[in-house]
């Protein structure tokens, strides 16, 4: 019997901090430093990439609300695609969209997250196997509730 509770593989929460952002997610995830991001967590089937960008610094680029945010991040990255608002009855304001990539024949999805806090905008890139995206999609948004930002 241990032997398959072991292989089914049971996992606890976990929280990680890095870069203005602290969010909840399990222990298969490892903080790992990487040059794409300041906060990066990686586990066996998903990444979760975070970063912040002063709002001054921003603002003299013409960027002052987090929908602008969004579509200059995705402007940057080469990415087309729709972007969604949080629902009035969220706790907090976000905007989301989802986009896909390939690396080395590899293909990904992403869903790629901007929240506001204080003094920054942050942006958080959740990230799976593309044929995986569909179903992650609901755990993606599970882990977007547990973050905090300065």
């Amino acid at each position: 019997m241990l032997s398959a509770l072991l292989l089914v593989g049971c996992t606890s929460k976990k929280e990680f901090s890095g870069a203005g952002i602290t969010i909840e997610l399990n222990d298969t995830f490892t903080k790992k430093t990487v040059i794409q991001a300041p906060f990066y967590l990686e586990s066996p089937q998903h990444i979760v990439m975070g970063l912040r960008e002063t709002k001054s610094d921003l603002s003299s680029h013409g960027i002052g609300t987090l929908n602008e945010y969004i579509v200059a991040v995705l402007r940057n990255g080469n990415k087309l695609v729709p972007v969604e608002e949080s629902d009035e009855d969220e706790s907090f304001e976000y905007y989301f969209a989802y986009y896909t990539s390939s690396v080395e024949d590899q293909d990904f999805g992403y869903m790629l997250v901007v929240l506001e806090g204080e003094d920054h905008f942050y942006s958080i890139t959740f990230g799976c196997l593309e044929s995986n995206l569909e179903k992650n999609k609901d755990t993606y948004f599970k882990w977007l509730n547990t973050i905090t930002v300065e």
